[in-house]
């Protein structure tokens, strides 16, 4: 059973559809070619390497040293 409002909504999708021009969404190997990087593009990697990489080693060296000094709280050696 379908209702008059289905039926314009299915015309208005079809519509739609039609009006959009999917030429715009297609990419071809020409349109990506390789740009050079610039200055900012440098630092944003580097910054984003070094949260990736260095960060979990910093927090677990950290880690291992709180939990060193809270054993040895816990020996009565401080």
């Amino acid at each position: 059973m379908s209702t008059d409002f289905e039926d314009n909504q299915d015309e208005h999708n079809q519509s739609k559809e039609k009006e959009i021009d999917w030429l715009e969404y297609a990419t071809t190997e020409e349109d990506q070619a390789l740009r050079p990087l610039e200055g900012k593009d440098y630092i944003a990697l580097f910054i984003a390497s070094l949260q990736t990489i260095f960060l979990p080693l910093i927090i677990l060296i950290i880690v291992l040293i709180a939990f060193n000094f809270w054993l040895q709280i816990m020996a009565g050696q401080i």
